[in-house]
């Protein structure tokens, strides 16, 4: 008797979860899709994105690099201004050259910035030593940031900052390709 009651409740219990099964398989896939937007979705944004090599004129430099990619990205929404990124990327013989690298790079960044009165943090930097690499970053979605002493970063001669940051993206693409960097606009 214990038994069949033992397999009654099983079945039972069996049952239910099966049902439970059908029913969320049936809620999953119902075919219906609900989907919300936000209107800053809808904006259209391009983007700039260029790189060069290692330079000697650039803030980070590098006499021991193996190879370097310095890269410019710039958004725009609308035709109009949003972001500006910059970024070093480094390969190194070994993760202990990075490591010295990244640190004197950090230390030149904050050194720079403290002499001229600008708080550090300021453009966003982010430093990153993966292995024999090394990411570094800035970026800034104000343009009052870019000034005589950050456009250095971004490779903007200082007696272009005004006219800079009224170029569209077509402008800006000439910029730095008038700087040797090769630009490509993602839309």
């Amino acid at each position: 008797m214990k038994k069949d009651n033992k397999k009654k409740n099983w079945l039972v219990v069996g049952g239910i979860l099966l049902v439970l099964l059908i029913i969320i398989l049936y809620i999953l896939m119902n075919g219906n899709e609900t989907r919300t937007s936000d209107d800053e979705e809808s904006e259209s944004v391009s983007a700039l994105v260029c790189a060069i090599g290692n330079r000697e004129e650039a803030f980070f430099y590098s006499t021991t690099a193996n190879t370097v990619t310095n890269e410019i990205k710039a958004t725009f929404k609308k035709g109009q201004f949003d972001k500006l990124f910059y970024t070093y990327k480094g390969v190194y013989r070994s993760e202990d050259l990075a490591n010295e690298e990244e640190a004197r790079f950090h230390a030149d960044y904050n050194i720079y910035m403290g002499h001229n009165d600008l708080q550090p943090n300021s453009l966003n930097p982010t430093y990153s030593v993966p292995g024999n690499k090394i990411v570094l970053s800035l970026y800034t979605d104000d343009y009052s940031k870019i000034n005589r002493i950050t456009s250095e970063f971004f490779f903007i001669s200082p007696d272009d900052i005004e006219k800079y940051r009224n170029y569209s993206l077509d402008e800006m693409k000439n910029y730095y390709e008038n700087k040797d960097f090769a630009c490509q606009i993602v839309k």
